[in-house]
């Protein structure tokens, strides 16, 4: 069985650390909001797949009303390759399909089991922009402290990335009939 491509929740762990305001989270607090973030993304995961049994995500896409657009090149910017975009505004669901085939290769998938999985990230940001709320707004730490003067707030945006990867991995895990976390 091939390894599943994105981190699992010991993994996702080092995606808050590296999030730009991760240093300014307590310690006492990583764990309860990595938890938190997690299973938000399971608990979605769940009430989709009960919403849309058996339906792929290309299907589910269709049903939440999202229009997908392929565009055929390899999003690089600096050393970031993109695979997708999600546009609430506009519904959309942007694919890279020449990124896709890199990271499917490069993770012995099909192109098609790649994009599945890739959409399933972009349709948890579409869940949490209608019906969740965004994840990464659920822990606020002040942007400015001076001594006891908490001055502005800010929502930690890996929490987002961190739910996305619970619930593509727990798509993915009903869909390929394992038992879920």
């Amino acid at each position: 069985m091939k390894a599943f491509p994105f981190p699992d929740k010991d993994g996702a762990g080092e995606e808050l650390e590296r999030d730009l305001l991760y240093r300014k989270i307590p310690v006492g607090e990583l764990e309860r909001i990595l938890d938190m973030a997690w299973n938000r993304g399971v608990s979605a995961a769940k009430m989709i797949s009960e919403k849309y049994p058996r339906k792929s995500m290309e299907e589910i896409s269709k049903w939440e009303g999202l229009r997908i657009k392929r565009i055929p090149s390899d999003q690089v910017s600096g050393r970031i390759r993109y695979f997708s975009e999600y546009y609430s505004g506009r519904r959309e669901i942007i694919l890279y399909l020449a990124s896709i085939e890199k990271w499917a290769e490069h993770n012995r998938l099909s192109d098609k089991e790649a994009v599945e999985m890739i959409l399933s990230h972009e349709i948890y940001h579409h869940l949490e922009c209608t019906k969740l709320g965004l994840t990464s707004d659920l822990y606020q730490i002040p942007i400015i402290r001076i001594g006891k003067l908490k001055i502005g707030k800010s929502g930690i945006r890996a929490l987002s990335e961190i739910g996305a990867h619970g619930f593509s991995r727990t798509i993915y895990e009903i869909k390929e009939n394992k038992t879920v976390m």
